[in-house]
């Protein structure tokens, strides 16, 4: 019979990692309500041209990394590769995008890329969107937000900034940057040749050694920006600086997609992996002009949760949750096992309960209950159903109490709820 397997570049997460993502996720979306945004959540599948309109035609997310179909309709619809483009799209299509709209979204994404270490087909992100504010004090919000969530996680990446202009800026810089590289094109490999003729400035997040040598004496792009451009990330910085939020300037962050303008920025670890940006994000200010035909400020950042796990190397740790196995030795005690499994479950959401089916002798039933690793076993025997009582046995220490049902909340209360 043919061992099925998950998809190359796809995988299970399991649930000792889920926990950790769900807990990490619970993070991430507290302190993104403490500054006021709100979740969206957006189909996995949207029309193609959505992407390419967005992100732009000649990355490499739209050239090589989506995956596409053809449905019935003859229509191409894509997974979506990115959570900004389908949630400018939600909000124009639903009429909200005459407001200030502040908005969260997590889930998974896909993009067909080479598999490696910290980076998946479908992997997850966090983002966050705020629209509607033109002003340099919201770029210095999210920032301060993303702050506000490494505090929560008791780490403390690098944050690195930059300015691209706007995008007439832009064109102006890729004009004289092309003709500089364009020198040096026979010492490309292929790929950074492609980059010269469909993205040009994509040329400037190389990891190649030869390549960051020829980059060294390239035109920069703060020579290029406008007089308005300079002055918010100006004060930008100011801000930054008066807060005492620490930041590298960076002029060859220009990030990947073609929507970005003026404010650019990622975080990133302290590692030698290449892939060791945890969160990235900046401006787009012209994305909802390209969907809408309506200006309309925009920024955000999103965050990759593997990395950010991987880097943090996150578990799920709350000393409130303890977990109690249900040991019943008799089939016709199931009942009573269930009414004593539901009333431990009613003191506290913190506490896990899981019951034995098994009804074998005590002695396999408690190596089942430490191979789990629970806290407490509940045992039920003849007796113990006779006289509405049961046996709450301590999995670390030992010992070993007959409590009547009447006095279990208490005696859980004050023996486990609060005295460890």
């Amino acid at each position: 019979m043919k061992k099925y397997q998950s998809v190359r570049g796809m995988r299970d997460i399991l649930p000792n990692e889920s926990k950790a993502f769900r807990s990490l996720e619970d993070k991430l979306i507290s302190s993104a309500s403490q500054y006021g945004f709100q979740e969206i959540k957006t189909p996995i599948l949207e029309d193609t041209n959505l992407f390419i309109k967005s992100i732009g035609g000649g990355t490499d997310i739209v050239e090589k990394e989506m995956y596409s179909f053809i449905d019935s309709k003859n229509n191409s619809i894509s997974m979506r590769p990115e959570g900004t483009a389908s949630c400018a799209r939600a909000l124009i299509e639903n009429g909200l995008n005459d407001t200030i709209n502040k908005i969260w979204y997590s889930g998974p994404f896909f993009r067909h890329e080479r598999p490696q270490k910290g980076r998946y087909r479908q992997f997850h992100q966090f983002g966050i969107e705020f629209i509607g504010v033109e002003n340099f004090e919201a770029d210095f919000e999210i920032i301060s937000l993303a702050n506000n969530m490494w505090r929560n996680l008791n780490i403390n990446p690098t944050l690195t900034i930059n300015s691209i202009g706007d995008s007439d800026d832009r064109k102006k810089y890729i004009n004289v940057l092309v003709e500089y590289l364009k020198k040096y094109e026979n010492s490309f490999n292929e790929n950074e040749k492609n980059k010269l003729k469909l993205n040009p400035l994509r040329i400037l997040d190389t990891k190649n050694i030869k390549t960051l040598e020829i980059l060294e004496q390239a035109p920069k792009i703060s020579e290029y920006i406008s007089k308005e451009s300079k002055t918010h990330f100006e004060n930008l910085l100011r801000l930054l600086g008066d807060n005492n939020i620490e930041y590298i300037k960076e002029e060859k962050l220009v990030r990947g997609l073609d929507y970005y303008n003026r404010t650019v920025f990622e975080y990133i670890d302290d590692s030698d992996n290449t892939q060791n940006t945890i969160c990235a994000g900046g401006r787009y200010d012209f994305l909802f002009e390209n969907l809408c035909d309506k200006k309309l400020p925009a920024l955000g950042f999103a965050i990759g949760i593997e990395r950010l796990i991987e880097y943090t190397k996150y578990e799920e740790k709350d000393d409130r949750i303890k977990s109690f196995y249900i040991i019943t030795l008799s089939e016709k005690d199931h009942l009573y096992s269930l009414n004593i499994a539901n009333l431990i479950r009613n003191i506290s959401k913190k506490f896990i309960v899981s019951s034995s089916y098994s009804y074998k002798n005590i002695k396999s039933q408690l190596k089942k209950a430490d191979k789990l690793s629970s806290d407490y076993c509940v045992i039920i025997g003849q007796e113990e159903s006779k006289n509405n009582t049961c046996q709450i046995k301590n999995m670390n220490s030992g010992d070993q109490k007959n409590i009547g049902i009447d006095a279990i909340e208490k005696y859980i209360r004050n023996e486990i709820c609060f005295k460890e």
